[in-house]
């Protein structure tokens, strides 16, 4: 879906869980988060029982890259800690490439 609005971190800190589980599912553009809010959000999707995925590649998105279903880090310039809190490491940080590895992925699961 094609969503127009984006929500700062300063909007989510004001809301509470219920309204973050809602605001989550019609918006998908989140700017200006802060460590927290990333865990607020990957939690309030899974509570409504999305599957989740956090890109990231500092020391403070590694609480919320574990906390994804998959946890996404850049390889090249991420951090050590983002890199073992994640399940796929970009070795070319480049978004693309999860693209490319998520359907690649598929086939393998397909042919088990």
């Amino acid at each position: 879906e094609n969503f127009s609005e984006a929500v700062t971190g300063p909007e989510l800190d004001a809301m509470s869980d219920e309204e973050l589980c809602e605001v989550v599912l019609t918006h998908n553009v989140f700017a200006r988060a802060s460590p927290q809010n990333k865990i607020r959000i990957v939690k309030a999707l899974q509570a409504k029982g999305e599957v989740t995925s956090m890109t990231g590649d500092g020391v403070n998105d590694a609480p919320a890259l574990k906390a994804a279903n998959m946890g996404v880090a850049m390889g090249k310039e991420g951090t050590d800690v983002a890199r073992e809190a994640s399940e796929m490491i970009l070795a070319d940080d480049n978004f693309a490439t999860i693209v490319f590895a998520v359907k690649q992925g598929r086939v393998v699961w397909d042919n088990l």
